[in-house]
């Protein structure tokens, strides 16, 4: 026996169809799409990233205003501390760049934050007028010590000197003393000899002695007659 199906059934069975097919195509127009977009930003990240890559400036020493406007024209970010007073940066041309990171050199994207280490200006003088100060004093001892170390080293060789002078004087006093004891003993010994050799003298002829003239023992006529005290400088009175 047949059996006939009723039209409202004939017509969602259609209708059931239809909502099926379209969602088939619909999932498979989109995966492709997704799958070409995927595709097309795979191969253009690469070159976007180099190109974004830059190389970051030096800025350290420049003021912090210069500097801020050389790295945003580049494409970065700044941000500045006072990294050992923690003030408060107010006016930026009144701040020095001490240190950076990334360093001079590395290449970072654009829109990355470069950090920096800033001093205030007073604070930079300040410690400037420190060092200088610190470096001049210590010149002023060092040019100290040398010069007494110089006046010690005369003292020294002064001394040294005078002493040379003192031993070679007294050595020269010692020398002139000996000379003269042996010059003196030398005459000496050459008196001796001399009145060794010398002969003897021969004795005073004999002086009759009239009318009582006393006669001194070299012969000498005594003139007076008072034997006291006569002939005191001839060897006395002759027997």
């Amino acid at each position: 026996m047949k059996v006939n199906s009723s039209p409202a059934r004939t017509r969602m069975n259609k209708t059931l169809a239809l909502a099926v097919l379209a969602g088939v195509l619909l999932t498979g127009c989109g995966g492709q799409q997704a799958a070409t977009q995927t595709t097309a930003t795979a191969a253009a990240t690469p070159v976007a990233a180099v190109a974004e890559n830059v190389a970051v400036p030096g800025v350290t020493g420049l003021t912090l205003d210069k500097a801020t406007e050389q790295l945003e024209k580049l494409g970065f970010k700044v941000d500045a501390v006072d990294s050992a007073h923690g003030k408060s940066i107010m006016v930026k041309k009144n701040w020095q760049v001490i240190s950076q990171d990334p360093a001079n050199g590395a290449r970072a994207a654009k829109g990355t934050t470069v950090h920096l280490d800033v001093k205030n200006l007073d604070d930079v003088a300040a410690e400037k007028a420190a060092a200088e100060k610190a470096a001049a004093a210590k010149i002023a001892a060092e040019k100290a010590a040398a010069d007494q170390a110089g006046a010690a080293k005369a003292a020294a060789e002064k001394a040294a000197a005078d002493k040379a002078a003192a031993d070679q004087a007294a050595a020269a006093k010692a020398a002139a003393d000996q000379a003269a004891r042996d010059a003196a003993a030398k005459l000496a010994a050459d008196q001796a000899a001399a009145q060794q050799a010398a002969p003897a003298p021969a004795p005073a002829p004999a002086v009759p002695n009239s009318g009582g003239a006393i006669i001194c023992n070299d012969g000498y006529v005594w003139p007076g007659t008072t034997r006291q005290g006569a002939c005191s400088r001839h060897g006395g009175i002759a027997k």
